[in-house]
């Protein structure tokens, strides 16, 4: 299936685009401060134990993260939408701490003390645990669950109703 260049335009200029694109600009401004943070805490902070330093680094960023997400993601978000919003961004962010850190842990088990490919396999171990939260949350919740019902539509109130129910508050 071939797209047209007009097409992704014309979703780029879409609400769903542009909160897309945000979505994007938040995680190109977090992903990397995280990473140099754990890189910097890791080695001159915690004598190379990167695994504190994702923890410390991820206590640190989450905070600001939420927030930039809710300023300028969820901005024009209903009330009810930015409940679901806020609990799918904190399961994803402790699952993707979770996933990091423990990737993390086995690349230090691997690598520790061999210097730059320690560093280079925490940052990828990182990459890995966060992206695959990431691209979880993003085709499993966004694209099917919170998106799209059987016949393609958008969720009618019944059903989101349903799904807030089943949603630990």
């Amino acid at each position: 299936m071939k797209i047209s260049p007009s097409a992704v335009i014309d979703h780029a200029r879409s609400e769903q685009g542009r909160k897309q694109i945000r979505y994007a600009a938040v995680s190109v401004v977090f992903v990397p401060v995280g990473q140099i943070l754990i890189q910097v805490l890791g080695a001159m902070v915690f004598d190379r134990d990167y695994t504190k330093a994702s923890i410390v680094a991820a206590a640190i960023l989450t905070v600001p993260n939420f927030f930039a997400n809710k300023m300028w993601v969820w901005k024009d978000t209903s009330r009810d939408k930015l409940r679901t919003q806020v609990l799918v961004f904190w399961v994803a962010a402790m699952l993707g701490v979770a996933a990091a850190t423990g990737l993390t842990y086995l690349v230090e088990q691997q690598f520790h003390n061999e210097g730059a490919v320690e560093a280079l396999a925490v940052f990828c171990a990182q990459l890995v645990g966060f992206g695959i939260v990431w691209v979880g949350r993003y085709l499993i919740l966004d694209r099917w669950l919170f998106k799209v019902t059987h016949h393609g539509e958008e969720p009618g109130d019944d059903e989101l109703d349903m799904l807030h129910g089943d949603l630990p508050i």
